[in-house]
């Protein structure tokens, strides 16, 4: 059986893990040069650690990678731009997921 996305109602598209995988390259290498003491910045990092944990582990599960992607995309909203470039992010997440 299927699951349903928990934030979208639907069923979660195959999603495109080199896309997935580039994105959290680049917001772990944004995220290094951030200061520690920055606002929202280590809520982002553990949900790119999460996110990160789920792409290495032995089999893929697309709905979990799905609502990870949505939890970066509000953890990135949370820094407005400080840290890091949150438009981009956001597109990029968007795209992925099809929205």
């Amino acid at each position: 059986m299927t699951q349903i996305d928990a934030l979208t109602g639907k069923r979660p598209a195959k999603l495109d893990l080199t896309r997935v995988e580039r994105l959290i390259g680049d917001l772990e290498a944004e995220l290094a040069r951030a200061g520690a003491d920055e606002p929202g910045v280590q809520a982002l990092r553990e949900e790119v650690q999460t996110l990160r944990s789920m792409l290495d582990a032995p089999r893929a599960r697309h709905h979990w990678i799905a609502e990870g992607l949505h939890a970066i995309g509000d953890a990135t909203k949370a820094v407005r731009g400080e840290v890091v470039r949150e438009g981009v992010y956001v597109t990029e997440i968007a795209r992925i997921l099809g929205i």
